[in-house]
């Protein structure tokens, strides 16, 4: 971690993980080119995470269809292929002299940003060390690991023992002590914490922003990119006349919470939307500042509501955040520290005054302010906490964000602060429960039907994936499946969904099954109910009629052609529940008195939308309103 006050500059550090890897071998060997196949990671997430750092079982890849090795340690090009968090990693391992002379990754699918950290900086800290268990790339474990896993493969297939290249230790650091001085120091470089910042130091205010990871941006990076904003420059430019109704107006989307997104029996409930409405005025305003700096958007006509260019799931976070951090960093004179975890508030009799943070390179920083915001994200990645909340969540596997490991929301409890919304449980990706690879939209990318352990549906396909936890973890199986006829397998290529997805890998993954119908596809599977039930979503489709879970948008399934199931599983991944926010960001006490000091947005403060009685939708619509609502406040008062 090195500091510079116009820019970001960062050395990564370690972090320990589990993974249980199955790794296997094809492929051919000619012209001293060997071709291979490993698993990668089978993850555990936070599940396992503080536990164990899993190197035996990473390491303990069984081979399978194995090109024969040669009896000694060969030089040569090998080339090899590991399943990560987004599907296949091809790795090209150049052995020379005995010794690892190259490593590069030739292609993968991995999230611009926080895959591509590990992408870039895993090559070159094997090849520097000579050792393949140097440490992952923070908050890029799953990528760290697949890399780590195709280099030991491709050792065994040069007639290596990849034991002979373990037993890396990191480097001693050398600690030293660094006083700061600042209006505002903030705990977390997402879009809250960079929100905040903006607009503090457009402020005139000086502003430190630490952050824990070795990169910014929190969730924007791993999301479609969009977020739910009204009334824009690009909308207003676009023409409202022209954008669906429904999405046209912000009065049109607040419309839409009051007449069934907020929930009448839920214990917030509140018509009058203190929390919802200012977070769509400030979404707003911050669309434009966006825009403003030259942020690029894709046209209203793909999507309604403001949507990174070039598409869902593409490079436009990455390119967003090299504009905002060019922008806070260079212009306005925000200073950025990567990898450098806040530990400790700082006290001043009842008031907040400052933090502590530890650097990855010894440094601690021991800084004065007038106010700290916490935009640190949640704690669904801390088993720990985890098991304290939401301990029925724990049937499935953790995929939280990294970073989600509680400490903001902690370091807030310890100087009074309250907690809200503990009771509305965790919101969850779709994850293949083989590879564990993330699948979010694989219901809109391959529409279907979802069943059970015994091939029976349970809840309407309609229910949004995040919110699809709640209903899986009543049933008694943890095996559930994702099926669909072969129009359907159409959208698993880019070019057949609208969000440009490759879901393709996962027919090599183990994920999916295929099956001359679906007679075969109950039998392959085991799924003795599975049959009746598709029977009776064709029947209802047939008829017109709604099915059993209201839903009537379900289409007639080609049962007699080739099927296919996908074994998923939900992943918790954001907790509803946080520290207790008024809704100008100021943290409150079980009273509700505010902490003198103390503010906080985003993920830290659980979703804002549960405050007013609806379920959690639009988190990143949360982090980029309240990171700037936030810094409003804090500008005004500090």
């Amino acid at each position: 971690m090195r500091e510079t006050k116009t820019g970001i500059d960062s050395s990564m550090s370690r972090r320990a993980f589990l993974a249980s890897a199955a790794a296997g071998t094809a492929g051919i060997a000619a012209a001293g080119i060997l071709a291979g196949c490993s698993s990668g990671s089978g993850a555990n997430g936070a599940k396992e995470d503080n536990d164990r750092d899993g190197r035996a079982e990473e390491g303990d890849a069984k081979k399978t269809d194995a090109v024969a090795a040669p009896d000694v340690f060969t030089d040569g090009i090998y080339l090899t292929k590991a399943v990560s968090m987004h599907g296949p990693i091809n790795v090209k391992t150049v052995i020379a002299d005995g010794k690892i002379a190259e490593v590069a990754v030739l292609n993968n699918r991995e999230s611009y940003v926080i895959g591509e950290a590990a992408v870039k900086a895993m090559p070159q800290r094997i090849v520097e060390s000579q050792f393949v268990d140097v440490d992952c790339v923070t908050g890029a474990t799953l990528t760290s690991m697949a890399i780590r896993n195709a280099v030991r493969e491709a050792i065994g297939n040069a007639g290596g023992d990849a034991r002979d290249f373990e037993g890396y230790v990191a480097p001693e650091l050398q600690k030293s002590d660094v006083s700061k001085e600042c209006d505002v120091a903030i705990m977390g470089a997402g879009m809250a914490g960079l929100m905040a910042a903006w607009q503090l130091a457009e402020d005139g205010k000086n502003v430190i922003v630490f952050e824990k990871m070795p990169y910014v941006g929190g969730c924007l990076p791993i999301t479609s990119t969009a977020w739910n904003a009204q009334e824009t420059i690009i909308q207003k430019a676009w023409g409202p006349e022209q954008i669906f109704e429904g999405w046209n107006t912000m009065q049109a989307q607040l419309d839409q919470y009051l007449n069934g997104r907020i929930e009448p029996d839920s214990p917030y409930y509140n018509p009058d939307m203190p929390f919802i409405k200012p977070m769509f005025e400030a979404v707003r305003d911050a669309t434009d500042k966006m825009i403003n700096i030259g942020v690029g958007f894709c046209p209203i006509s793909d999507w309604p509501a403001p949507q990174l260019a070039p598409g869902a799931f593409s490079i436009g976070g990455k390119f967003c955040l090299d504009i905002i951090t060019n922008y806070l960093t260079y212009q306005l004179g925000v200073n950025i520290i990567t990898e450098a975890p806040v530990t400790k508030l700082v006290m001043d009799g009842d008031a907040v005054r400052g933090l502590v943070a530890e650097g990855a390179d010894g440094t601690t920083y021991n800084v004065s302010s007038k106010a700290v915001l916490l935009a640190s994200g949640g704690y669904a990645y801390n088993k720990d906490l985890m098991k304290q909340y939401q301990p029925d969540d724990l049937k499935f596997t953790i995929m939280a964000p990294p970073w989600a490991t509680g400490e903001g929301m902690l370091m807030g409890q310890d100087v009074g602060a309250a907690l809200v919304a503990m009771d509305q449980g965790v919101t969850s990706h779709y994850s293949g429960a083989v590879s564990n690879a993330e699948i979010s939209y694989i219901h809109y990318v391959c529409p279907g039907v979802v069943v059970n352990g015994n091939g029976s549906r349970f809840v309407s396909e309609s229910l949004e994936y995040k919110q699809a936890l709640r209903q899986f973890k009543e049933q008694d199986s943890t095996d559930f499946y994702w099926v669909f006829d072969e129009i359907s397998r159409q959208g698993m290529v880019p070019s057949g969904n609208s969000y440009r997805l490759d879901y393709t890998f996962l027919l090599e993954t183990g994920d999916a099954t295929e099956a001359a119908n679906y007679h075969d596809l109950a039998e392959k599977l085991n799924l003795p109910e599975l049959v009746a039930s598709l029977d009776a979503v064709n029947e209802c489709v047939a008829n017109g009629t709604e099915d059993e879970f209201g839903n009537v948008k379900l289409r007639t399934m080609l049962v007699d052609g080739p099927m296919y199931a996908i074994k998923v599983t939900p992943t918790p991944y954001i907790a509803q529940g946080g520290l207790m926010i008024d809704p100008a960001c100021h943290v409150q006490r079980e009273d509700g008195s505010p902490i003198k000091g103390l503010y906080a947005a985003g993920d830290v403060t659980g979703s804002v939308e549960n405050r007013d009685g609806a379920m959690y939708r639009i988190g990143l619509t949360q982090a980029i309103g309240y990171g700037l609502i936030a810094g409003r406040t804090m500008g005004a008062e500090v």
